[in-house]
């Protein structure tokens, strides 16, 4: 019996000493500043060859760019917060399910006849910049961080290579 209450006791012990060793939650509040355009990648769409076609082609064609919602957090080092959980509060802000996202760009192609076309993308990031601060409500608190996040792509048509046309 007393075996069993010392183990009772040391487990008590452990619960309080743990309990009061415990990080208290700080309320914090994700405080939305500006959008960004950042990183800018370009890519070539696949050929679309009407070289034996005797009449023009017109058609939406489809790139699709997989990216991440990439951030960057940066904490002071007295923020004393769990980085993953305000990095999923900051998806959750933005309403983004998961660190991934998929983005499609339609391209007007028209193609004369006898020619074989492919174009160029470029592809820019979409960025909001803001901050993490104290308390409940923005402005009622200190600054404890900042934080980058890339919400989006944008996609534009910057240019049309001809590869191939048939001489008349």
């Amino acid at each position: 019996m007393r075996k069993i209450v010392a183990q009772l006791t040391a487990f008590v012990a452990v619960v309080v000493l743990i309990s009061g060793c415990a990080e208290t939650a700080r309320e914090y509040v994700i405080v939305d500043q500006r959008e960004l355009l950042g990183d800018v990648s370009t890519e070539m769409t696949q050929p679309i060859d009407n070289t034996n076609g005797t009449q023009d082609v017109s058609q939406d064609i489809a790139a699709n760019r997989q990216f991440r919602h990439s951030i960057q957090l940066n904490l002071n080092d007295s923020a004393g917060l769990n980085r993953q959980e305000v990095e999923d509060r900051i998806l959750e802000i933005y309403d983004l399910p998961s660190n991934s996202g998929e983005q499609m760009c339609l391209i007007p192609a028209d193609v004369p006849a006898g020619s074989s076309y492919n174009y160029n993308l470029e592809w820019t990031q979409v960025l909001r910049e803001g901050n993490i601060e104290e308390g409940s409500a923005p402005g009622s608190g200190d600054i404890l961080g900042t934080y980058s996040i890339v919400i989006d792509l944008q996609c534009q048509v910057t240019g049309v290579n001809v590869l191939a046309q048939r001489s008349s």
